[in-house]
């Protein structure tokens, strides 16, 4: 057997002090791991939420999303991206992507600003990095950017960090994720005043996060200063977190040299085609997408199954989802719904062995010779 993923943690007693302090709920391993990731990404402002989905939530109650309001999105990611945004009550628009790096396509999305154009939120897909500063040369000042980071943890564009050309950077720890605490997710950004409202709702609308009442053997009244609800981390699942950031290096290099180990062999198979990578410095490698002819794309994933080879879809259109296509019909974003037909998502994670690659590798091929 094949899996799909494989996590990288090792029992290190990382929940040993936690268990043995007063908090288990967010508390100082927390505060100690926004701090790492503030000076990682060079950001004043760091916040651990308990999911990437109930971080952008946070953000867009902060930010007072409203009825009619609009958010760009690229069409082709994980619908979440558009969730957030129903939730929150804003109205969702879908960016057609590029044909070639399958990022969203920045031309389709000027073409969809207008004056109700709150947010742009692109998608470093697979750990390919969106050029966020070509979008920012081109659009109005008062447009908030959201760099939707879950599939890229490193690297730079235009020669700066990841995050830096937008106003807020988030990122998931779900439990396939490079660095993983099982469920969780993080904003970062200079807004002062937007974090701190987003800190107060992902903690019920409170004041003070319960470990802060207590300080200096006084207790510090807190009060409710807004309407919010349950999204704070837990310092039980930061303390998977601070070990795999500070050495996130390590596992990168491991997955970049997996990723071509893969892609060179399957290289040779001229019936697949693959996502351009951009020239981004230290760029992530989270996923392997591949693409093949859709009359034959779900014949390939029933069979490699069969030969327990276990892949999945990153990412169906959006706009082909029954949801969206029913409420936002007339949305034509056809290198997305294109893509989401022929693509296909292959194992790929840090403990992916030569032999695993090598089987893989002939499996495809005696399919593909199958049905040529």
């Amino acid at each position: 057997m094949i899996p799909f993923y494989k996590h990288n943690l090792v029992n290190k007693n990382y929940l040993k002090k936690t268990l043995q302090s007063y908090y288990l709920t967010s508390g100082p391993k927390c505060e100690e791991v926004e701090n790492i990731l503030k000076k990682r990404f060079s950001k004043n402002f760091a916040y651990l939420t308990n999911s990437w989905t109930n971080s952008v939530i946070s953000i867009l109650l902060a930010l007072k999303i409203k009825k009619g309001d609009e958010i760009i999105i690229p069409a082709c990611t994980f619908v979440a991206c558009a969730n957030v945004i129903e939730m929150a009550g804003g109205k969702v628009v879908f960016a057609d992507i590029d044909k070639k790096t399958k990022l969203m396509d920045i031309d389709d999305c000027l073409k969809k600003i207008n004056k109700k154009t709150k947010i742009i939120m692109p998608v470093h897909l697979y750990g390919n990095l969106f050029p966020t500063y070509k979008l920012k040369k081109k659009i109005r000042k008062n447009i908030i950017v959201i760099e939707d980071s879950a599939h890229a943890f490193s690297g730079e564009y235009n020669d700066k960090k990841l995050g830096y050309y937008s106003d807020f950077l988030i990122f998931s720890f779900y439990a396939t994720k490079s660095v993983t605490c099982g469920e969780g997710g993080a904003i970062l950004s200079n807004n002062k005043k937007i974090m701190e409202k987003v800190r107060s709702i992902a903690n019920n609308g409170m004041s003070k996060p319960a470990f802060k009442r207590f300080e200096n053997n006084k207790y510090k009244p807190w009060d409710v200063v807004s309407y919010g609800f349950k999204a704070n981390m837990s310092d039980l699942n930061a303390s998977l977190l601070a070990d795999q950031i500070l050495n996130y290096e390590k596992l990168a290099k491991k997955k970049e040299k997996i990723y071509f180990t893969l892609k060179k062999k399957l290289a040779s198979l001229n019936q697949l085609q693959f996502p351009e990578n951009l020239k981004n410095k230290n760029r992530d490698y989270y996923l392997f997408p591949i693409g093949i002819e859709k009359k034959i794309r779900n014949k390939l994933i029933e069979y490699l199954t069969s030969k327990k080879i276990f892949v999945t879809v990153n990412f169906k259109s959006i706009t082909k989802l029954k949801y969206y296509n029913k409420k936002y019909n007339n949305n034509n974003c056809p290198n997305s719904e294109r893509w989401g037909e022929e693509t296909l998502s292959l194992p790929f994670h840090a403990k992916l062995e030569v032999k695993e690659i090598n089987e893989i590798f002939k499996q495809i091929k005696l399919f593909l010779k199958k049905n040529n």
